[in-house]
């Protein structure tokens, strides 16, 4: 038969070539694809009763939708809308075009769980210095979310601050969905102004009124001032005292508290004591040359001048450090100053001895030299004494300068000597009866 080139080729058919190139033959070839085309809707889905519009989809795509609560969009998708009314397991259909004229159709388990009774526990106005408090909702297993300063079921007012904020809990599982919400209102603290510090002398006792506060209305609280504010100096026996009275505010039900320093100026004194540490070992002076001591006014919240009283320069200092480098009795003063309050206090004297320790004792029993009296400290100290052929003659862990030397013969002894900071001497004595 002649060739042909009009073998047909139906619209949209795939082909190789549709011109025959024999001159004699005409040969025609065919390809069928058998694969099947299966709708797939995808796994079961949940949805909420109150949820939002939910979008579906399968594969392949392009397919349609069918079933309770579908509808289709203006772009060609389809969506569930769930509701009260479908509460349980819905059954939808996802179907595509097959092989030929085949429709493969798949269905979809969309289960909507039943509507939860959520119930949130009141919560009380909070103040924004207030601690965290524990929120509760039931059924219990939801989810919190909000503002800043929750976590979790605990919302803490000191980091959300002040303000109206909305608490939010959710629980969405198989067994049921709900929401709720609880509204809690976080109160700003007051700024009350307790007004400005005051300054007294020691000797002024008579009540005064406070005034200065601010806003009206606040409580006070402190030493001797009543709730309405009257000011009854305490008795402190001239040396005066430094006082802090608080004024509290509350408004919506938040207190916050301002506070006022009332200084009551100590009176002029003569031979008041200083606060120094006892000379252990000799408590008939305040310390051993060189002495350290470290200052303290009557009263602080002044400005000083003391006078060490052995020619060194005027300190400025509240607690001044000075050394008394040589053995003495020194006068020391005070001149301190309180807002409009002049104060001088001599204090007792300081009494300086020589660091000494004898190299020889005699005793006779005559009350003259008879002990070992080695001024080497003011703290207690470790004594141990050798003859002079190293041989241990007396110990003691706590000397009291009371060696005699009993039943010993006359001779060189060799001493140590440690206080309790560490310090040690040590050097021969002679002991001569």
């Amino acid at each position: 038969m002649p060739s042909t080139q009009g073998f047909p080729v139906p619209p949209g058919a795939n082909y190789f070539d549709t011109r025959n190139g024999s001159t004699n033959c005409n040969n025609a070839a065919f390809a069928i694809n058998f694969e099947i085309i299966t709708a797939d809707p995808g796994p079961t889905r949940y949805a909420c009763a109150a949820d939002g519009p939910m979008l579906l989809g399968g594969l392949p795509a392009g397919g349609t939708w069918s079933g309770p609560g579908v509808t289709r969009l203006s772009d060609g998708r389809y969506q569930f809308q769930p509701s009260p009314a479908l509460v349980g397991r819905n059954l939808l259909l996802y179907s595509v075009k097959s092989t030929g004229i085949c429709v493969s159709t798949r269905p979809l388990a969309v289960i909507v769980p039943p509507v939860l009774n959520v119930s949130i526990a009141p919560v009380p106005p909070l103040c924004a210095s207030g601690n965290p408090i524990t929120l509760q909702a039931t059924p219990a297993g939801g989810t919190w979310s909000g503002p800043r300063g929750l976590s979790g079921n605990v919302f803490d007012p000191r980091q959300s601050g002040p303000g109206t904020f909305t608490l939010t809990y959710s629980r969405s599982d198989s067994l049921g969905c709900g929401t709720g919400s609880r509204t809690v209102v976080v109160s700003p603290l007051p700024t009350p102004q307790a007004g400005p510090d005051l300054t007294f002398c020691a000797y002024e006792t008579q009540p005064v009124q406070l005034t200065g506060a601010s806003p009206a209305g606040g409580i006070w609280s402190g030493p001797g001032v009543s709730p309405g504010g009257l000011f009854t100096p305490p008795d402190t026996r001239l040396q005066g005292g430094i006082y802090t009275l608080s004024y509290t505010v509350t408004e919506n039900g938040c207190p916050a508290t301002a506070t006022r320093r009332v200084l009551l100026a100590p009176s002029p004194s003569v031979n008041f004591p200083l606060r120094v540490p006892v000379c252990e070992n000799f408590p008939e002076y305040t310390g051993l040359a060189p002495l350290t001591l470290t200052m303290k006014p009557v009263l602080t919240g002044g400005t000083y001048e003391w006078d060490f009283g052995d020619g060194s320069p005027v300190s400025r200092e509240e607690n001044p450090q000075h050394v008394f480098e040589q053995p003495g009795k020194y006068n020391v003063r005070l001149i301190a100053r309180y807002a409009n309050c002049t104060v001088e206090t001599s204090f007792a004297p300081v009494i300086v001895h020589r660091t000494f320790v004898p190299n020889i004792i005699t005793p006779n029993r005559d009350g003259k030299n008879d002990e070992f009296i080695p001024y080497f400290s003011c703290e207690p100290a470790t004594l141990r004494l050798f003859d002079r052929w190293g041989s241990a003659v007396y110990e003691t862990a706590h000397y009291n300068n009371d060696w005699r030397a009993d039943g010993l013969a006359d001779g060189l002894y060799f001493y140590h000597l440690q206080d309790a900071a560490g310090r040690t001497i040590k050097g021969w004595l002679t002991v001569q009866h």
